[in-house]
C-alpha cells in the first residue's frame, strides 16, 4: 500500500476547512436535501465531466520524452500550430516504432520536425494505448489522448483519459492489488471524488504526483483493481451538495486528524472530522530517521512546514505529522508513528476495517462523517 497524496493538503487548504458537524436530519429533510443534492451534482460542469485532463511525468523534468505504441495500437501523431499538416504513424513496424519529442525553446521537435505541440490519439481521433519513457528512467503505458508542448525548456505531457480509467490508474498506484476488496472500493471512490472535485493546475486538471494522486498504468481487464471501479462505477463522496476532494494517507497512528489540526484556515468546506482508527491503534508502527541540525527545530502536526522541511532534507526523511523530535550534535533525530498528513481515509485502517468485514460504505461513513455517497450524471 503506498502512501496517499501528502501534499494533497495544499489542495485542502484552499478548498476544504473547518465546519460545526451537523446533526442527523428527519426523514422529510434528508429527502429534501437528497433532491437538492442531486439537482446540484447535475448541474456540476465538474461532474459532469467525463474526460479528465491529467499531466504526467513532470516529477522527472523531462528534456525528452519517447513514445510507442502499446499492444499492436496504431498511433496518429499529429502537429498543433504553424506546422499543423504534418503527420506520423506509429505502428510497431520498422521505422514506425517511436518517436522521440525534445523541448527546443516554445516548441517540441519530432525527428527534424518541429510544432508548437503535438497530439497523438487513434486513427479516429479517440483514445489509443501508448507507452511513454523518460530515456533512462521510467517507462509507463497510458490509455487516452495525449497533447506534447514544451514548457520552461521541458517537455510537457498531458494524458486525457476516461473518468473510470483515471480512477483505476490511480488505485492501482495508490493500493497494492492484493488489498481487501471492499477497500479496494473505498479507496476507489476516494479517488474518484477527488478528479469530481476539480483542480486548479493551469495547463491541466490534475497531476500525478503527490500533489494530487499517484497515477501508474491501467490495470488489466478483470483484475482485482479493475473490478473494484466497475462496482463503484459514478459513485462519489459529497458534502452539502458537492463532492468532496476526498483526502487520505496511508497509517494515521491510530487518529485521523482534522485541518485544524495540521495547521489549516477554517471556511466552508469539509472540516474533516478526527475520528479513532482501530487497526492503526492494535498495529503500532514507528519510524526514525536523522535530519541534519538546521536552526528550526521541526515541529508535529503543522503539514506545511513538515512538506517545507520533507523539500529540505528528502520526502522520506519526515514520512508522518505526528512525532517527536531530539537535538544533538549530529541533528534531529525524529520518530514518529503516522506515514502521511494523517487526514481523511486512513488506508491501512480500511483494509483493516475491510478484513474484519466491513463494507465499503461503512468504511467511508467512518473516516468521512456527515458525508453521502451520490452517482455522477
Amino acid at each position: 500500500m503506498t502512501a496517499a497524496s501528502m501534499s494533497a493538503l495544499s489542495i485542502a487548504l484552499r478548498s476544504s476547512a473547518l465546519a460545526k458537524p451537523r446533526s442527523f436530519m428527519c426523514c422529510t429533510r434528508l429527502s429534501i436535501s437528497w433532491f437538492m443534492l442531486l439537482v446540484a451534482l447535475a448541474a456540476s460542469p465538474a461532474t459532469a465531466q467525463q474526460q479528465v485532463r491529467i499531466g504526467v511525468l513532470g516529477l522527472f523534468h523531462p528534456k525528452e520524452l519517447i513514445l510507442e505504441p502499446e499492444g499492436g495500437q496504431v498511433l496518429s501523431v499529429a502537429a498543433q500550430g504553424e506546422a499543423e499538416g504534418q503527420a506520423f504513424v506509429l505502428n510497431g513496424e520498422s521505422g514506425h516504432r517511436q518517436i522521440v519529442f525534445r523541448a527546443e525553446g516554445s516548441h517540441v521537435v519530432a525527428g527534424s520536425r518541429s510544432a508548437v505541440s503535438w497530439s497523438v490519439s487513434s486513427r479516429d481521433g479517440g483514445a489509443v494505448a501508448f507507452r511513454l519513457i523518460v530515456p533512462g528512467k521510467l517507462r509507463r503505458v497510458y490509455s487516452g489522448r495525449l497533447n506534447l508542448q514544451s514548457r520552461n525548456g521541458e517537455v510537457m505531457a498531458v494524458v486525457s483519459m476516461d473518468r473510470e480509467t483515471t480512477v483505476a490508474s490511480i488505485v492501482a498506484a495508490e493500493m497494492v492489488e492484493s488489498a481487501p476488496m471492499e477497500a479496494l472500493k473505498a479507496q476507489a471512490v476516494a479517488s474518484r471524488s477527488f478528479l469530481a472535485a476539480g483542480q486548479e493546475h493551469i495547463d491541466y486538471e490534475f497531476c500525478d504526483t503527490t500533489h494530487c494522486q499517484f497515477l501508474r498504468s491501467p490495470p488489466p481487464p478483470e483484475s482485482r483493481v479493475d473490478r473494484a471501479v466497475e462496482a463503484t462505477r459514478g459513485l462519489v463522496i459529497a458534502y452539502r451538495g458537492k463532492p468532496l476532494a476526498a483526502m487520505y494517507s496511508s497509517r494515521c497512528g491510530g487518529q485521523t486528524r482534522s485541518l485544524r489540526d495540521v495547521g489549516a484556515d477554517s471556511g466552508e468546506g469539509y472540516p474533516y472530522y478526527g475520528v479513532r482508527c482501530a487497526w492503526c491503534r492494535r498495529h503500532p508502527f514507528t519510524w526514525q530517521c536523522t535530519v541534519g541540525k538546521s536552526g528550526r527545530v521541526p515541529v508535529a502536526g503543522d503539514e506545511r512546514r513538515r512538506i517545507a522541511e520533507a523539500r529540505q532534507w528528502g520526502w522520506s526523511a519526515v514520512p508522518g505529522s505526528d512525532f517527536t523530535a531530539t537535538g544533538d550534535s549530529a541533528g534531529w533525530r525524529l520518530e514518529g508513528h503516522s506515514v502521511g498528513h494523517g487526514v481523511g481515509m486512513c488506508q491501512h485502517g480500511a483494509a483493516g476495517m475491510a478484513a474484519n468485514g466491513a463494507g465499503f460504505r461503512q468504511i467511508l461513513s467512518h473516516y468521512y462523517p456527515n458525508t453521502v455517497l451520490v452517482s455522477l450524471p
